[in-house]
């Protein structure tokens, strides 16, 4: 009998296959042929589940934005109850620094798909998620309740504020780490994270 594939496995496995293509030869290698021959089909098998190349990158962004979110629900359920807010925020907005293979080939996704720009039908759905994250953490830093609608602009400017610049804070010490990993390696990302968030929980006592 012939074998069953489950197209969004299929779909998962692409995806992946891009990454790795990303973590050999870099973004600009990215294309329907190299990805189908890093997973060991033809073009044309691949193009049965990617028309273009920018289908397939928008696709392994949204499938890396999924996994950092399963991270960051598995953290929730695991963080140790002596850890300071800081250290909880730190853990969380971690996720989005490349401090290992895993997060440095999701760092490059993200890298090459931001050079879409209107081909990408969902950046500006995608970018108004990562700012709701950022409300999210710079509200738990200052002891604001669960927002409600992170998503939405918060009344409070403080948060605003803070949320705006934990965001660029945050992509900025990313692009050093990919850029400059001798002058930025992980410990020192790490540092400099945990620096800014107890500057910011410092404005708001």
């Amino acid at each position: 009998m012939p074998k069953i594939v489950d197209h969004e496995e299929r779909r998962r496995e692409l995806a992946e296959a891009l990454w790795r293509v990303i973590a050999h030869s870099g973004p600009q290698a990215v294309s329907i042929r190299t990805v189908a021959a890093e997973a060991g089909l033809s073009a044309g098998a691949l193009r049965h589940y990617f028309q273009t190349r920018e289908e397939l990158l928008v696709f392994a962004m949204d499938l890396s934005e999924e996994r950092v979110v399963g991270r960051m629900r598995e953290q929730s359920l695991s963080m140790a109850p002596e850890d300071s807010m800081v250290e909880r925020t730190a853990g969380f907005a971690e996720h989005m620094l490349p401090l290992d293979p895993t997060r440095s080939a999701e760092f490059r996704v993200w890298e090459a798909a931001g050079h879409l720009g209107d081909l990408d039908p969902r950046l500006e759905e995608r970018w108004i998620r990562q700012r709701g994250l950022y409300r999210r953490l710079v509200g738990g830093l200052g002891g604001l309740p669960p927002l409600e609608d992170p998503e939405s602009e918060h009344p409070d400017p403080w948060l605003e504020t803070w949320a705006a610049f934990l965001h660029t804070f945050v992509d900025g010490l990313a692009l050093q780490m990919m850029v400059n990993p001798a002058q930025v390696p992980p410990e020192t990302g790490r540092a400099r994270l945990r620096s800014f968030l107890a500057h910011v929980e410092s404005t708001r006592k």
